[in-house]
């Protein structure tokens, strides 16, 4: 044992060795210095500009939803006639302005930040290691807004301009009788919606490049340039006329029914004791089903439902046996 013990303790003494004594150390440090703590910064930075880059994206789809629920000035404008909502004045309404300033503190702040009453742009996430912000703009910087466009068409227009002249023609024709309750003007070809999006992002800190002077040239870790933005743009098409309610819809597509036509021109008149034209002639012909009361012209149904999913008062549940499926003037769903 003793003889293997002394080669043992000689072998850390060779001159190969001891020449490379730290050297492991030094290897270290110098991956630290260029690897390691370079990384532990950018792999965060690069983290919060991909949660930006999602926030651009949201505020964009945001919008362009938010706009097909929500009138402007311009969409408004494109509803037909007969919208309840005209004589009432009661619209969801928001101008683009209102809609941009209320994406932009709906996505670009933190959860907790009041939407209606905040000055304040940014998350607490949106910072660099030092605690400058990545994203400082004020309220000035929003998503913009493009409503009210042409329905995109890849025949050059011609197809969306055939559409509109048919639809055109169609509403000159049914506005133009004069015993029509109806008008079909629904046809609208410009309910398009583009936003978009384009978040400023602050340039990155900087380091000296050369250890110790303070007074020399400086570096960004990441170097993003002065106007580095964040982009995304989002579209909806949407034909928003139906928003009008069932009544609205009836309303319209009776207009297209020649039936409807013939019952508005028998009740165009009336006889007092008697009623509409259309109970002269069924007393006339001595025909009582010809009676307003036993048929209606251009009925439509537009809450037609099967047997077993239907629950109106008028018309009662298919399972109850003892009531008929049939209303008091005799229409029936099945």
């Amino acid at each position: 044992m003793k003889p293997l013990f002394a080669s043992m303790i000689m072998s850390l003494f060779k001159p190969g060795l001891k020449k490379q004594s730290g050297q492991a150390m030094t290897e270290m440090l110098v991956a630290s210095a260029f690897v390691v703590v370079p990384l532990f910064l950018i792999i965060p930075t690069v983290g919060k500009y991909i949660d930006m880059k999602h926030a651009a994206v949201d505020s964009a789809r945001y919008t362009a939803w938010e706009r097909t629920v929500h009138f402007n000035s311009a969409t408004l404008g494109n509803q037909p006639s007969g919208f309840d909502g005209f004589a009432s004045g009661n619209f969801p309404i928001k101008s683009d302005e209102t809609l941009a300033k209320e994406a932009q503190l709906r996505i670009f702040t933190d959860a907790e930040t009041p939407i209606q009453s905040s000055t304040n742009v940014g998350r607490n996430l949106w910072t660099y290691y030092d605690g400058s912000p990545i994203y400082s703009p004020g309220l000035t910087e929003r998503p913009g807004i493009n409503s009210n466009q042409n329905t995109p068409d890849k025949t050059f227009g011609i197809a969306r301009t055939a559409v509109s002249i048919v639809g055109d023609v169609v509403s000159f024709i049914t506005g133009i009788i004069p015993f029509s309750s109806s008008q079909f003007d629904a046809i609208n070809m410009r309910g398009g919606t583009a936003t978009s999006m384009a978040m400023s992002v602050e340039e990155t800190p900087q380091f000296l490049t050369v250890l110790g002077d303070n007074s020399g040239n400086r570096t960004p870790l990441i170097d993003i340039g002065a106007n580095f933005k964040m982009h995304a743009k989002a579209g909806v098409l949407s034909q928003t006329w139906s928003a009008g309610g069932g009544e609205h819809l009836q309303s319209q597509a009776q207009a297209l029914a020649p039936t409807k036509l013939i019952g508005d021109l028998f009740n165009s008149f009336s006889l007092p004791g008697i009623g509409s034209g259309q109970n002269v002639i069924a007393l006339a012909l001595l025909t009582p089903e010809f009676s307003d009361k036993n048929l209606v012209f251009g009925q439509m149904d537009i809450d037609a439902l099967p047997r077993d999913k239907f629950s109106n008062p008028e018309f009662p549940d298919a399972d109850d046996s003892d009531n008929p499926l049939c209303s008091e003037k005799g229409y029936c769903r099945e």
